[in-house]
């Protein structure tokens, strides 16, 4: 039995790899979160969006295939969780995909999810750019970025193959409703795990006002990710007393991890105008979003066919590290507030992130009923290097700006503005726009510690017949997007399940 909050992905923006726009915009498919106000952002309520549709967050990203650095992996394998070394997950990121002219003995061949490398003829005017000036500012170009050791710049990855996005549930789930052993229930709020005898043994949701209960006769497995897999556990008696006892909630296990250790990158970037019309805002307008669309639907094809990231970059904040701590991105468009407000100008933008944060936040439920969105405080920019990071990226994005490969695209700087230079002028604009990427995890942390809340087989500790296998589980976070690490999770969990059986 397979629970989902939401519906189905049944509409046509959650297959078209542009669609994430839309759907960001109008919240479908959206749990649409709020943070707590940050004193690391000016106090800022941030928006913390997650998917809540078949395939959850991988059907409403922007579509970037990403594993991150081979020292993230080692680095979880060093804190006592053997077994997700980079040479143990390596197997399990090669079975999730199907990744054609690259090098079989570290990219997959028949995954069910397709990995389509962005075009360099075909590109944006400013993301080729973005490829060239940062080579000429030293950076090495690299042909692919997914082998552990992302430096420098490439052409972007992404999850798409004719024209439609391949999601988890387009990829895994679509390919299996048939069997008789899967059920498939949508609408569907779980609402606690029944937990007897130190043993998971039902599930309870919500289907409408109904309260539903079901067995579950070996284990049950929570998929809900960073914020709902803790805000169930919660729920369910399992976590911190204080955190449950407020709320009337009887602690079952305890486990003070439950909801801590949540990381998240953060993002800001450098809006550049544009001195010729080449941005993709001449596709928003009225006629010819009508004719992309049409295009698209006769022939897969168009603007609308591929993702809007063509281009990206890892680099370093300062040269003694290790591994970079920096990943950028072009984007053909000035937009802010997530792109639910579009710049009506001719521009584009290097949009970063600081890849490696120290800031750590947490999550805690503020009632005992589940319709109720949890606490959500990240605790963006606490940590002062965490700031550091990000002024250093302000300073690197002008600096490729300032390449020759731009003098024919180059209008005057939009966003911060050429007047902001001083280290306090800019962390200001930091704090006034930096937003999430998209990428929290943490919160079930899998380890041995007091703070671990599942083991290296995702088990919750203390507890038989109850895993976590998303996000969640990761001890710390990678230095990369999480969509393709959050499958590679659930792949090496699916392995771990059946193993146990």
């Amino acid at each position: 039995l397979l629970l989902e909050a939401g519906g189905r992905d049944s509409s046509l923006f959650y297959h078209m790899p542009a669609g994430f726009f839309a759907l960001m915009q109008s919240g479908k498919g959206n749990w649409r979160y709020e943070t707590e106000p940050q004193p690391g952002l000016d106090g800022r309520t941030m928006y913390f969006p997650r998917g809540k549709v078949l395939g959850g967050s991988s059907s409403i990203n922007g579509l970037v295939v990403s594993r991150g650095n081979a020292g993230d992996y080692d680095r979880w394998a060093q804190m006592g969780n053997p077994g997700w070394g980079w040479s143990d997950v390596l197997p399990y990121f090669r079975k999730i995909e199907r990744c054609k002219d690259a090098d079989p003995a570290l990219r997959g061949q028949d995954g069910p999810i397709p990995v389509t490398w962005s075009p360099f003829e075909a590109m944006n005017p400013t993301s080729r750019a973005m490829i060239d000036a940062a080579t000429a500012t030293g950076l090495p170009f690299q042909t692919d970025m997914n082998l552990g050791n992302p430096f420098g710049v490439a052409q972007m990855q992404g999850n798409f193959s004719g024209g439609r996005r391949i999601s988890a549930a387009v990829g895994y789930l679509k390919p299996v409703l048939g069997r008789p052993n899967l059920k498939v229930v949508t609408g569907a709020l779980a609402s606690r795990v029944v937990i007897e005898r130190g043993r998971a043994v039902a599930v309870e949701y919500l289907q409408g006002r109904e309260v539903k209960r079901v067995a579950a006769s070996r284990e049950v497995l929570l998929s809900g990710g960073v914020v709902n897999s803790a805000q169930l556990l919660q729920l369910s008696g399992v976590g911190d007393p204080h955190d449950m006892r407020p709320h009337g909630i009887a602690t079952v296990q305890e486990l003070p991890g439950v909801g801590r250790n949540l990381r998240d990158h953060i993002a800001v970037s450098v809006k550049q105008r544009l001195s010729q019309p080449c941005s993709l805002l001449g596709t928003l307008k009225p006629l010819a979003m009508v004719k992309a669309l049409g295009q698209y639907l006769m022939f897969r094809s168009g603007p609308t066919s591929v993702g809007a990231l063509e281009a990206w970059a890892h680099l370093h904040s300062r040269p003694d590290l290790e591994y970079p701590d920096i990943q950028m991105y072009s984007v053909p468009l000035m937009y802010t507030d997530h792109g639910r407000n579009i710049i009506k100008e001719e521009g584009f933008q290097l949009v970063f992130n600081g890849s490696r944060p120290n800031s750590v936040g947490e999550i805690r439920i503020r009632s005992a009923d589940p319709r109720q969105a949890p606490l959500i405080d990240p605790r963006y920019l606490s940590d002062a290097e965490d700031m550091r990071v990000m002024r250093e990226g302000i300073r690197v994005a002008r600096e490729i700006i300032a390449q020759s490969a731009y003098d024919d695209l180059r209008g005057p700087e939009y966003a911060p503005g050429a007047s902001v230079t001083s280290d306090a002028d800019i962390d200001h604009y930091i704090r006034q726009n930096a937003i999430t990427l998209y990428h929290p995890v943490g919160t079930c942390k899998m380890g041995h510690d007091p703070m671990a809340v599942v083991d290296e087989k995702l088990r919750v500790r203390g507890l038989d017949g109850l895993r976590v296998i998303d996000a969640s589980i990761m001890p710390d976070i990678i230095s990369g997007n999480t969509n393709f690490p959050a499958m590679m999770i659930g792949e090496k969990g699916a392995a771990l399940v059946l193993n146990d059986m």
